[in-house]
């Protein structure tokens, strides 16, 4: 519903007739929109046919054809950079790096801003309906509005300690215990996550965190630290790991039809991939560390390509290494909320 709201805001600023300047968070909207449309053209031009014979506007279909790229042409005439893509990716650089990056491409706080603002939001705005009015049919305005009201009714903006839990707020991942940790300041994060061991994390509201900063300071940090230093390993020796009798038929299980998980051994390239039920790819099996199978483009140094093994059956092996690594993590979770006077899993 809030992309819906921004989208609509944008719009209804488009058809006023005075200029009105546009921000960062405007070209994002609309290369989304560009983009979206485009692919929906491209991909399902029946189905992008349908929506424009029903629309509020009287549109030549004829205009589907090759649309995707006159949208990108559009936009390149409107706003000639993608800049806006890169500000989540400066979440991972160390704040000095990233100042940096701003001052080079000239983008001042106060122009990124409104693009954090608009992930705080979980309510649409009373305009809404009104904004929507050319974009959207009369009855599709009158059908889509309770749905969207309802939604933000059901997200409300809560407050804890003062808090506004729907404010994207910083915290630790602790990788050894497998623990989210938070809220804290963005220069301790920082701090925290020159350990190996430790991650800078961002959240919505603070429900996604296992404990308080406080609270792993006390009781886990030093652990964490130690583990670190005497690089302990996360998991038992992979010469300890039971070797399975039906090993033959699980490969071949893994890349027919799956795994009772959803996993799947898929080949790619000269060698074979590890990909689970979400869609995700086995960059480290010692770390259990997943990556999405995405295309890094010109961001080479951002992209963490996936584990490519030479045989299905390494690929498989590699697989069963990183459930151990995440059973063992598992175990120290557990005992770690024990320490820190929690129960569950």
């Amino acid at each position: 519903p809030v992309q819906v709201d921004l989208l609509a805001d944008l719009w209804a600023r488009h058809r006023q007739p005075q200029l009105h300047e546009a921000s960062l968070l405007d070209a994002a909207v609309l290369f989304a929109a560009c983009m979206t449309a485009g692919r929906v053209a491209h991909d399902m031009p029946d189905v992008a046919a349908m929506m424009l014979q029903s629309g509020p506007h009287k549109v030549d279909l004829r205009i589907i054809r090759r649309v995707s790229y006159r949208l990108e042409e559009m936009f390149e005439v409107f706003w000639d950079d993608q800049d806006f893509l890169m500000i989540s990716k400066w979440q991972d650089l160390p704040p000095d790096h990233a100042q940096y990056m701003k001052t080079v491409m000239r983008l001042p706080d106060e122009a990124i801003e409104p693009m954090y603002e608009a992930l705080r939001r979980w309510r649409v705005s009373p305009e809404l309906a009104v904004n929507l009015e050319g974009l959207l049919t009369e009855a599709e305005i009158r059908q889509a509005m309770p749905m969207l009201d309802e939604w933000g009714s059901r997200q409300p903006s809560r407050k804890r300690d003062g808090e506004d839990e729907g404010a994207l707020v910083t915290g630790v991942e602790d990788c050894y215990h497998g623990l989210l940790v938070g809220p804290c300041d963005s220069e301790e994060a920082t701090a925290e996550a020159d350990c190996p061991l430790v991650n800078e994390v961002w959240a919505i509201g603070t429900d996604p965190f296992d404990c308080s900063y406080q609270e792993w300071v006390a009781c886990l940090r030093e652990d964490v630290r130690r583990a670190a230093r005497e690089k302990t390993p996360l998991a038992p020796p992979a010469e300890a790991m039971d070797e399975p009798r039906d090993l033959a038929t699980r490969v071949q299980q893994a890349q027919a039809g799956g795994l009772e998980d959803g996993t799947r051994i898929e080949a790619r390239g000269d060698g074979w991939v590890v990909r689970d039920s979400l869609g995700d790819l086995l960059h480290d099996p010692e770390s259990d560390f997943w990556v999405p199978d995405d295309d890094p483009g010109d961001d080479e140094e951002e992209y963490f390509p996936p584990a490519v093994f030479p045989t299905a059956e390494a690929a498989y092996r590699a697989w069963l290494r990183s459930r151990v690594v995440e059973e063992a993590r598992a175990k120290r979770r557990e005992a770690a909320l024990k320490r820190l006077g929690r129960a569950g899993p």
